[in-house]
């Protein structure tokens, strides 16, 4: 009998719990859209309820300060380009180059852009990112893919190749985010010398 009398406010609290999830993650969807098509200096409140089609105050409410709204969809962010991967069997480096470059060409790319270089340029949001900014590296860890590889992690001539790598997928990711999305006239060639140079590390060793 008791069970049954709780059940409506269970019923109540995991819809109640649902909405606000949804309120969230809606919110976060609209600040992401923000930053990719009208940069950081125009993702305000306003413009992020705008695009929700909610009130200032549902925003205050799911999110105290703006900080906290940003850091939030710097996560989730995060966490949607790591859901990315690429399915096909080729080596272990050349998989990462192909993963990495994978999610730096992605839209949500810019918008990371866009809050790295806040975080640089706004002293107010600065250090509230500056934790959520760390797990970046998880875009490009090599973990990820060479897990299993331990021989090759370490070494002077992987740690070479492998940043020379991600330091150039970076630069395609940038130089995409200032061109509207549109990959600059160079990348596929860029791409194929960065590919060749993974083959050749995955070939030797």
């Amino acid at each position: 009998m008791s069970s049954a009398i709780a059940q409506p406010s269970n019923l109540s609290s995991n819809l109640n719990e649902a909405r606000s999830s949804a309120t969230r993650e809606l919110l976060i969807a609209s600040c992401i859209s923000a930053l990719i098509e009208v940069g950081f200096n125009k993702t305000t409140g306003v413009e992020v309820c705008r695009r929700a089609n909610l009130t200032r105050g549902a925003l205050n409410h799911h999110f105290p300060d703006f900080a906290e709204l940003l850091t939030a969809t710097l996560q989730s962010l995060y966490q949607q380009l790591l859901a990315m991967d690429v399915d096909i069997n080729v080596g272990p480096l050349e998989h990462l180059t192909l993963q990495s470059h994978n999610r730096v060409t992605q839209p949500e790319f810019k918008a990371i852009i866009e809050l790295w270089l806040a975080s640089r340029n706004d002293a107010t949001f600065g250090a509230r990112l500056a934790e959520a900014i760390g797990q970046s590296a998880q875009l490009f860890s090599p973990e990820v893919v060479l897990a299993g590889v331990s021989k090759t992690k370490g070494t002077k001539a992987f740690d070479a190749t492998y940043r020379t790598i991600q330091e150039a997928l970076i630069g395609i990711g940038l130089g995409r985010a200032v061109g509207n999305g549109d990959p600059l006239a160079h990348e596929s060639m860029v791409l194929g010398v960065l590919v060749d140079m993974a083959k050749e590390y995955d070939q030797q060793n």
